[in-house]
């Protein structure tokens, strides 16, 4: 595209005439002087082009200005855009590559683009980002100031009792100031280290603020539709950059401390005056990434342990048993998801197809699988990934939306509890154990957990790193390299064990079927407890879904009742 930098008139240079251009039409894509202008404002065909002086087409971001009028491949001006692909179509790409798309005229999309809340949104969600940078900038600065505090007063507390010793202490004093000298500056260094890799990012959200700033008051409106998707996409990589700081530790708070050794009451028996360490406790700043969603809190947060978790019903009702009514005896629920937006995913494994509710539990549609699917994961909005244990054994991964089957992966037996994490599918083959694989292709699938035994009936779930699995009468967790972290056994209160979901506690809730009972379990696998029992009503089941960003744990039982309990 031509650059309106130290342009020149485009109609006096077809007439051999240099002359300085005052403005820049986009759509002629060329520079028009004072007198030209006048013409083009006035002629039949241009006088409807949006014409802006040269200075504010400078000021537009360069990524904005490169938005041509007209495609490249076929020299055609853009008339239409199509929402699937996301790109402008001349009439030529309509009849070459998007014959079967829904097509939206680019005269009528483009009306609202200034006005359009999309701007308003960014701009709001990066004032957000950027107040949320200087809040914990400064809640890095108090910590060091606190550290600093707490160092002082650790060395205090040691020239007191150093003062009423004998020269003993004068090496142990010594070697616990080096320590503490250590430690502080392995404190700061850390902070330092990620407050000069925080403020790089306001940086960014500066120039993304400016940027969004000139395109919206200068660009063309084809160029603020189109460059709207382009700056959103970068703000939602910010977005995710922010989240990724409560992920990763970095925000929680790092103190010094020193604790007095306990032979103190012997000093010649001691070797040193006590331990200093650096250490990590939960933040304390609230940080807010909302642009129409809900809010996303970093709030200090005390983990509930399973004597503080009751359940209470949000929404009970009856799966439905779809449009094949007269031939259906039962249900036989074997697994269940929510997706994102709400939808609750059914798999009927009796009678071989998933059955869709919304989140107000009514019955929306259902689809037909290949036989004996088993348990179902969510992989993104659209799509999910079904397990089967029948041959031919393998998963299938299935869009709800147009209800077809895009991919299937073959397994070398029969699968039962499945997850996604990460762009792979986690999953139970009897005779083989947990395996992983990829959901995008058919490469082969490895082993995470073996397990040479054939066992049934195994479910699985992940969260923070660990593995979980349900087997016979008993609940493991793994690492997701396949190393025991802890098993829990104990017949009396698991019993035939299947649906497994963890909370954002790391408490794991499981299914006990031959108990009809939901049970709940510590973090550590230490403990357990029953949260739901016969006597209060719990049914046969064998599935169960844990929303952890709604705190809903849903539980189906065998026959076709469906029960959403709010986490308290």
């Amino acid at each position: 595209m031509a650059s309106a930098s130290g342009t020149v008139c485009g109609v006096c240079e077809t007439q051999h005439v240099v002359k300085e251009a005052a403005f820049w039409c986009p759509e002629c894509e060329e520079g028009i002087c004072i007198s030209c202008e006048k013409h083009h404002r006035a002629s039949r065909g241009t006088r409807n082009h949006q014409v802006t002086s040269v200075n504010n087409y400078k000021q537009i971001p360069p990524i904005i200005a490169s938005i041509n009028q007209y495609c490249p491949g076929h020299d055609k001006k853009y008339q239409h855009y199509c929402s699937q692909h996301e790109k402008l179509c001349c009439p030529l790409c309509i009849t070459t590559n998007h014959k079967k798309c829904d097509l939206l005229a680019i005269d009528e999309i483009v009306k609202t683009s200034k006005n359009s809340a999309l701007f308003e949104i960014m701009e709001q969600s990066l004032k957000e980002m950027k107040n949320n940078i200087e809040r914990i900038v400064e809640d890095r600065r108090q910590n060091l100031e606190e550290i600093k505090q707490q160092r002082q007063r650790f060395q205090t507390n040691i020239k007191e009792i150093r003062n009423k010793i004998n020269t003993h202490l004068d090496k142990l004093e010594q070697e616990i100031q080096q320590d503490i000298q250590a430690a502080e500056q392995k404190a700061m260094a850390q902070i330092d280290r990620f407050v000069l890799k925080v403020s790089d990012h306001g940086k960014t959200i500066d120039e993304l603020q400016n940027n969004i700033s000139a395109t919206r008051s200068f660009a063309t409106d084809l160029q603020i539709f189109f460059g709207g998707k382009m700056f959103e996409a970068k703000i939602q990589k910010e977005e995710e950059y922010m989240m990724s700081l409560i992920e990763d530790g970095s925000l929680q708070q790092i103190d010094l401390q020193w604790k007095m050794d306990d032979k103190m009451s012997d000093i010649l028996s001691m070797t040193k005056i006590g331990d200093i360490s650096v250490i990590t406790k939960p933040p304390t700043i609230t940080m807010m990434l909302d642009r129409g969603k809900q809010a996303q809190q970093m709030v200090q947060k005390i983990p509930k342990t399973i004597n503080d978790i009751n359940l209470s019903i949000l929404n009970k009702f009856e799966i439905s048993k779809g449009e094949k009514v007269i031939n259906i005896r039962y249900l036989s629920i074997t697994g269940c998801t929510i997706m994102p937006s709400g939808k609750i995913v059914f798999v009927d494994k009796t009678n071989n197809r998933l059955l869709i509710h919304n989140e107000d539990g009514l019955f929306v549609c259902e689809i037909p699988l290949s036989r004996a699917p088993l348990d179902v994961t969510c992989i993104d909005e659209n799509t999910i990934a079904v397990t089967h244990n029948i041959a031919p054994y393998h998963i299938e991964i299935i869009n709800i939306v147009n209800k077809k089957v895009v991919n299937q992966i073959e397994t070398s037996s029969q699968c039962y509890g499945i997850t996604t994490e990460r762009g792979r599918l986690i999953y139970y083959e009897a005779g083989s154990g947990i395996q992983t694989v990829d959901v995008n292709n058919k490469s082969t699938a490895n082993t995470v957990v073996k397990d040479d035994y054939g066992e049934l009936w195994n479910y699985v779930t992940t969260s923070e790193d660990k593995i979980y699995r349900t087997k016979n009468a008993s609940v493991a967790c793994y690492t997701v390299t396949g190393q025991t972290v802890w098993e829990y056994k104990d017949e009396s209160i698991l019993k035939s064990v299947s649906g497994v979901a963890v909370d954002k506690d790391s408490n794991v809730y499981v299914v006990s079927n031959a108990n009809k009972s939901i049970v709940v379990l510590s973090p550590d696998g230490k403990e357990a407890r029953r949260l739901l029992a016969k006597e209060n009503g719990m049914q046969e089941a064998y599935s169960i879904y844990l929303d952890k960003g709604r705190n809903f744990l849903l539980v189906t039982s065998l026959r076709g009742t469906a029960i959403l309990y709010n986490i308290e």
